[in-house]
């Protein structure tokens, strides 16, 4: 799956993608700031759940997909707004949702660059798989 967002992702030319795993992934965030991580949560949701808390602990502000199995998805749903997820992408990846998604996140983007002080926006896209 990781591969598959991470072509996805290269067919926008304003998304630099950055791959990582676990705390690894969590660690890197810690010294660059990114726009959006994809979060895969393919072991069930303790993990994960975990791994949104630490990014959370210090980052509000990272937009944040969950890439996980249907069951996952509805189990970390009542989690969403307090662990600030954006969105939730079932697996297996269905093309034209993804390609939504990412239409969504480029109008975000878009949105937020005169916030910025007319600086170019960062478009970061790591971790495709926690």
């Amino acid at each position: 799956m990781r591969d598959l967002i991470k072509v996805g992702l290269q067919q926008f030319p304003e998304f630099t993608v950055t791959c990582g795993e676990g705390y690894a992934a969590i660690n890197e965030m810690r010294q660059r700031p990114y726009d959006v991580v994809f979060v895969g949560c393919d072991n069930g949701e303790g993990e994960c759940m975990l791994l949104l808390q630490h990014l959370r602990a210090f980052d509000r502000s990272t937009e944040v997909v969950v890439v996980c199995g249907q069951r996952t998805a509805r189990e970390m749903h009542a989690e969403k707004s307090r662990l600030n997820v954006m969105s939730f992408v079932q697996t297996p990846i269905v093309e034209l949702e993804f390609f939504r998604l990412i239409a969504r996140l480029r109008s975000r983007q878009t949105a937020t660059e005169p916030a910025r002080g007319g600086t170019p926006a960062r478009r970061p896209a790591p971790p495709a798989r926690v």
